[in-house]
């Protein structure tokens, strides 16, 4: 793991999980419409609700969640539609293990402290993104370049700014 993620807030954190994210889903599903996936991930970071009312929404998309029932009335979803529900299950594969660690841990990553104080460097989040890049490696997938988010940084404030990162995306 490159010592410069031990820098980054958790949103850049985050981003960085999610660039893995768009990267593996463009190299193995390069045919699927990955856009209302990143849409979502994306809103973790900016400013358009508190960081995990953002990975609330997010997570009842990871596969774990979004198919831990056979239909959409079962699952009693607090902000899936059921219109959602049936084009995210059109996108997202039941089973991927690869890809529920990819986006789990991004979820994971935005909650590790998201009800307590935050100590140096974050140290919670790190073997989330260890398993991340793990996986990456391990299919041979080249990790993002952390020069794009090095200025995601705020020592005074672990959780970073808020900001609309689309612009790093390679599918939005």
């Amino acid at each position: 793991m490159d010592k410069r993620i031990n820098n980054l807030s958790i949103r850049g954190r985050v981003v960085y999980l999610i660039m893995c994210f768009e990267k593996y889903v463009t190299e193995k599903y390069p045919d699927r419409d990955w856009a209302p996936v990143c849409d979502l991930m994306w809103k973790i970071c900016d400013s358009s609700d508190y960081i995990d009312n953002s990975a609330y929404r997010y997570m009842e998309i990871i596969p774990e969640y979004l198919y831990e029932f056979e239909n959409y009335k079962d699952a009693d979803f607090d902000f899936l539609t059921e219109e959602d529900y049936l084009h995210f299950i059109t996108i997202i594969p039941a089973d991927d293990n690869n890809l529920e660690v990819l986006m789990h841990n991004i979820y994971n990553v935005a909650m590790e402290y998201a009800y307590t104080g935050i100590p140096d460097n974050a140290p919670d989040t790190i073997p989330y993104i260890q398993k991340v890049e793990s996986v990456m490696n391990n299919l041979h997938i080249e990790l993002p370049d952390l020069s794009l988010i090095d200025n995601l940084t705020d020592p005074e404030h672990w959780w970073g700014k808020a900001f609309d990162g689309r612009y790093l995306s390679s599918i939005l």
